[in-house]
């Protein structure tokens, strides 16, 4: 890890997203002093940390719908061929493969590097308090902490132990990743999984504090009350920032990896104010070009596959198109060895409502080759009947996780509240077109349905890999053997184990 910083911005960080307001010159480095001393300094580094984790090495392509979603066996095995090495490195679990480790550690460098980033801009936000707006210095520092909180957390979850919850004396006492929060030529020693958690959720709840009273998401104030700091756009998009609610679902999240009751108990408390919020209307503003709500089966159709409207937090990816062109492929060939699809019989065997469902009849594709029947997912593939709002988007973090973290931690309490689980889960399950509401289910049985659609909802994601470790899934689709630590823990990159960090 770099033991200084200088803050980079180069031309090509200019996103559709804030283009409009993020106008970025040639120059290759920005004295910090000078750099920090206007409002627009930091905005520029806040969406440079966005822009940072929409790299392919995160959340542009192996963290989402690439490498992420072959680990979890999302879709038909790959052949082994000289194209696709990486590809059958990656289902194989094969860490130490001279394909795939390059991609483990450009995961664990470049994280690290967007976290140095938001330190840099975190060292430097409340020495310059008197410059700043009130909104925008809550805000913008919000945004920091939970960008921190976001990256340690998928950290931990990668190379760290799944199934904490029946792991409690490893939690506190095993030692995992390096808890980053300063800028400094000293190494930050590793942190066990407790103390990791811990800062986690010390940023978020920081972070929600701060953008609770400010951020225009949760409507405490007016649009017009935007209109004098808003000028250039910044208070634009705010499904394309950690806003307040995706902060709360965050938490859940963290909470929930965990596994406590007592973090369930958390959990299920984040998980239900931002249900609320979408029981109130959620946030519809054309002048802010923010819409969340969640979508019903009859309003999902070819406009709308990335399902925009469900997304609090996602991430502007240019060039979209160009990335995914040799992987998700409506109507493959089946010399097209590296396209994620589903096999015919595996996809009617997920999908059990297929009639009805949206995710079957919408969000999938049958190929019309002659030779070949499976299904291409929809999810990310940049169709061009999609709408303005849903392009060039890979969500992070979207609302159904958020009811099923709620049924999930209902479901599963010392004193089960079974009502409220199947309410959450069925209010999704509606919302896709399935209107057989489950009843009278046992706990068991609803963490087994949870389980089913965590799987028909989240193709092309990177949710599933994260469900089966944290859950301790001892067998995933399309894999023969039997899964464990092995398989579900990445390894620290050599680097930081010939640096004397262990594992």
């Amino acid at each position: 890890m770099k033991k200084y910083l200088l803050i980079i911005l180069t031309a090509i960080v200019t996103l559709t997203s804030c283009s409009d307001w993020f106008d970025v010159t040639s120059n290759s480095e920005i004295r910090e002093k000078d750099h920090y001393s206007t409002e627009t300094g930091f905005q520029q580094s806040l969406i440079g940390c966005y822009i940072g984790m929409a790299d392919d090495a995160l959340y542009g392509k192996t963290l989402s719908w690439h490498a992420l979603e072959i680990l979890a066996h999302q879709f038909t095995l790959v052949n082994e061929t000289s194209s696709t090495q990486v590809e059958h490195q990656l289902q194989s679990y094969l860490y130490k493969g001279v394909y795939i480790n390059t991609i483990i550690e450009d995961i664990w460098a470049k994280s690290y590097n967007v976290i140095v980033n938001t330190n840099e801009a975190l060292k430097n936000i409340d020495e310059k308090r008197d410059i700043f707006d009130d909104t925008n210095y809550h805000v913008i520092k919000g945004e920091l902490l939970a960008i921190r909180a976001y990256i340690h957390l998928d950290l931990l979850r990668l190379y760290g132990y799944g199934n904490w919850a029946n792991r409690s004396t490893q939690l506190n006492d095993k030692l995992t990743i390096p808890y980053v929060t300063t800028v400094s030529k000293d190494i930050t020693p590793q942190a066990t999984g407790a103390e990791t958690l811990t800062y986690i959720q010390n940023d978020l709840k920081e972070a929600a504090d701060l953008l609770r009273e400010y951020d225009p998401i949760t409507k405490k104030h007016g649009e017009d009350f935007y209109a004098g700091i808003n000028t250039e756009g910044f208070y634009k998009n705010r499904t394309l920032r950690l806003n307040y609610y995706a902060v709360k679902a965050l938490q859940a999240r963290a909470y929930l990896w965990e596994g406590s009751q007592e973090s369930k108990a958390k959990a299920l408390e984040a998980a239900e104010e931002v249900i609320s919020f979408i029981d109130k209307g959620g946030f519809n503003s054309k002048t802010l070009n923010t819409y969340v709500n969640l979508l019903k089966a009859g309003e999902i159709n070819a406009s709308n596959t990335s399902l925009a409207n469900e997304q609090l937090f996602a991430l502007s990816v240019p060039q979209l198109t160009d990335k995914l062109a040799s992987y998700i492929l409506p109507n493959y060939q089946d010399q097209n060895v590296q396209a994620m699809y589903l096999q015919k019989d595996a996809a009617l065997d997920l999908y059990e409502n297929i009639s009805t469902d949206v995710r079957f009849t919408q969000l999938l594709t049958q190929s019309n080759s002659a030779t070949t029947a499976g299904y291409t997912p929809l999810k990310v593939y940049q169709s061009s009947s999609l709408s303005e709002y849903n392009k060039d988007k890979l969500s992070l973090i979207r609302l159904p996780e958020v009811y099923y973290i709620a049924s999930e931690c209902c479901a599963s309490a010392t004193i089960p509240n079974t009502t409220k689980a199947l309410k959450y889960l069925n209010t999704i399950r509606q919302n896709r077109g399935i209107y057989n509401d489950l009843e009278n289910l046992e706990p068991i049985d609803i963490l087994t349905e949870i389980g089913k659609e965590y799987h028909k909802e989240f193709l092309s994601e990177g949710i599933m890999f994260y469900y089966y470790k944290r859950t301790n899934a001892t067998t995933i689709p399309n894999f023969s053997k039997d899964m464990s630590d092995t398989e579900y823990l990445l390894p620290y990159p050599d680097f930081e184990l010939q640096s004397g960090r262990v594992q």
